[in-house]
């Protein structure tokens, strides 16, 4: 019986990192200040472009297009990621947020408060009597997605780089309770020579300064 574990990373990153959670909350509230200023100027903002879109037409039309989108995740971030689940989970202060599993599968959620960093969410997924490339398959098929994932309300790749394997693509998200929020994805997949994928997706709602890494791992395990 096979049995395939998922594991994912998610935090943000900063450009004003080094400079704690007081800086971001007066950054924070200038953003929130011109977003409202922007409202009251551009009430009709459905007659204008995504501004996610915005972000990426220059890319679009550019003609070193191709060499472009494989910088946005390159091998230096697998590195980076790698080195994280080496060493670093091992030294944080980890919380147990859910844990829940059946006969099928076993979910768990953990939750890390670094005192001089960004929050960070870990989920680990074991399913069982799978294959690691029909998993692989399942989570990279955005537009199956469609069907199942219900918060995902449109999806449409804007570029892919068949000789390096980085995507960019755009998604609408609907969660609960909020309205639709916007997002420009990059995302590449490596495959290990045991059957090992991992995922590095980097994702922007309007603005390229401020990023979240989200990092999926998926290993068989005996």
């Amino acid at each position: 019986m096979n049995t395939i574990t998922t594991t994912t990373m998610t935090m943000s990153v900063l450009n004003i990192y080094g400079y704690g959670y007081g800086v971001v909350a007066v950054v924070v509230f200038l953003i929130l200040l011109l977003w409202q200023r922007h409202r009251f100027f551009f009430a009709s903002s459905r007659s204008s472009p995504s501004t996610s879109l915005l972000l990426f037409d220059s890319i679009n039309s550019n003609s070193n297009s191709r060499s472009r989108t494989s910088n946005f995740v390159t091998d230096a971030d697998l590195k980076f990621l790698m080195e994280i689940l080496d060493e670093k989970l091992g030294s944080d202060k980890w919380e147990d947020v859910l844990d829940k599993r059946n006969h099928h599968l076993s979910y768990s959620v953990k939750c890390c408060r670094p005192k001089n960093g960004p929050l960070k969410y870990l989920s680990k997924t074991v399913f069982n009597d799978i294959s690691s490339e029909m998993l692989r398959n399942f989570y990279m098929d955005n537009d199956y997605r469609k069907q199942w994932d219900k918060t995902l309300v449109e999806h449409k790749q804007l570029q892919a780089d068949k000789s390096d394997g980085t995507e960019v693509g755009h998604t609408i998200k609907k969660f609960p309770l909020l309205k639709p929020r916007e997002y420009v994805l990059a995302w590449k997949l490596w495959e290990g020579s045991d059957k090992t994928f991992y995922c590095f997706m980097k994702f922007s709602m309007s603005d390229a300064s401020l990023f979240s890494i989200r990092f999926t791992y998926l290993a068989i395990c005996s």
